[in-house]
């Protein structure tokens, strides 16, 4: 019967890579705010504006570049 239970374990063991993660469908779509900080920086402030391109910020407040979306 242990040996039974072992196969099992190993089994589910070896399939389990397959059911963590997202698809690669889902892993590529990002959010817009995901894009607009990965081309700010990962700590930078940024401010939407009314033309549709973006102002990036340091964290201290200070404009650092103008981004077009």
């Amino acid at each position: 019967m242990s040996w039974v239970a072992a196969v099992l374990v190993a089994i589910v063991m070896s399939a389990a890579y397959l059911l963590d993660g997202p698809s690669e469908h889902e892993a590529q779509v990002d959010t817009v705010e995901e894009k607009i900080q990965r081309l700010c920086g990962e700590n930078a402030g940024w401010k939407l504006l009314d033309d549709g391109s973006v102002q990036c910020f340091t964290h201290r407040g200070a404009k650092t570049r103008r981004v077009a979306l």
